[in-house]
């Protein structure tokens, strides 16, 4: 029996504006991983990603956009980029350590405002989805790039230039 051709739905690119966003962001998120051909369990991986990524742009830049799309190459997989006009992070790579919040480590016992989250949530990001970048982009603010693989193989995707292309704009 010959292989189907996988089903690749058309780009999707949404404005972010204020925290209310990242519900319906998420459900779209969950939707366009459905088409693709994520399992249930995925497909509540990506909601929740993007519902923190979107949160954050809520929060620490006021607008922003997320765009979804297709990855086909090197095989089946959903790209996610977020990108905000905000200030961008001083250490891009820092914010995906448990514990990193509101643009600084917590120390343990540190006192939390409300609304300040626990400090898990890019770490979180990172371990749930394939592969996970983010660059301050001079003069624009931030970019986030996630990318989840349909078959992930168990140790990460290896060497992937997810900062390819922008698909959704």
């Amino acid at each position: 029996m010959p292989k189907l051709a996988p089903i690749v739905p058309e780009p999707l690119s949404f404005d972010i504006g204020n925290e209310h966003d990242r519900f319906w962001c998420a459900a779209e998120g969950r939707r366009y991983a459905a088409v693709i051909g994520f399992d249930a369990k995925a497909q509540g991986e990506v909601a929740i990603c993007i519902a923190e990524l979107v949160s954050n742009v809520a929060k620490f830049a006021g607008q922003g956009t997320l765009a979804l799309s297709t990855v086909t190459e090197p095989r089946l997989g959903i790209r996610i980029v977020v990108e905000d006009a905000g200030p961008g992070i001083d250490n891009p790579a820092s914010v995906f350590e448990d514990g990193f919040s509101e643009g600084r480590r917590l120390e343990p016992g540190t006192q939390r405002r409300i609304g300040q989250g626990l400090g898990v949530g890019l770490g979180a990001v990172a371990r749930m989805m394939s592969h996970v970048e983010m660059e301050n982009v001079p003069s624009r603010g931030l970019r986030v790039v996630c990318i989840k693989w349909l078959d992930p193989p168990r140790g990460g995707s290896g060497p992937y230039p997810a900062s390819g292309p922008s698909s959704a704009r």
